[in-house]
């Protein structure tokens, strides 16, 4: 009886180790095996769409005390391989003013980003001067109800129409 504990108290001592390393979240990282997480990400090339004629815009209410309104244009809806979720968005004040810009969701790490302003009276795009990620805040109702409805499971949808029939749904 003796020799069988001095065997399993080994095996024993290693998985109470492992189960207290487990609770803790620190586990041995294998580096045997290349996944897509060990890539940097890199963000794909992309061009600003056609200033919007005859857009499918798409309404999203963030919260239901807001005055503006916002929307989504679906049909320049697109989803690249890098996993971002780019869209021409509108703001429409009370008042008439209405102001378009076309952004960027990066689903899985929660950034947005703005690639370009709309000049209305021109009808074009002025390219943003300074293109960086910003994290979507507690704060942003606006691009945090957005990646709720267009990233499930906070991922890029598998095509632009899963996205704009969340919208169309609301969620």
């Amino acid at each position: 009886m003796q020799l069988k504990f001095h065997a399993t108290l080994p095996a024993l001592l290693a998985l109470c180790l492992s189960a207290a390393a487990l609770a803790e979240g620190k586990l041995p990282i294998n580096r045997n095996y290349a996944t897509d997480d060990d890539k940097p990400w890199e963000e794909q090339a992309y061009a600003l769409p056609a200033y919007p004629k005859q857009a499918d815009w798409i309404e999203v209410k963030p919260d239901w005390l807001q005055s503006n309104r916002f929307y989504v244009d679906g049909q320049t809806l697109s989803v690249g391989q890098d996993g971002v979720v780019r869209f021409i968005s509108k703001v429409l004040s009370p008042n008439g003013v209405e102001n378009l810009s076309v952004e960027g969701i990066q689903c899985k790490s929660n950034q947005y980003r703005a690639y370009g302003f709309g000049d209305s009276v021109n009808q074009r795009w002025i390219e943003t001067l300074r293109p960086v990620w910003l994290p979507i805040d507690y704060g942003d109702k606006l691009r945090r109800e957005l990646r709720e409805r267009m990233c499930p499971y906070h991922s890029a949808p598998r095509a632009p129409e899963e996205a704009v029939q969340s919208l169309r749904k609301g969620g």
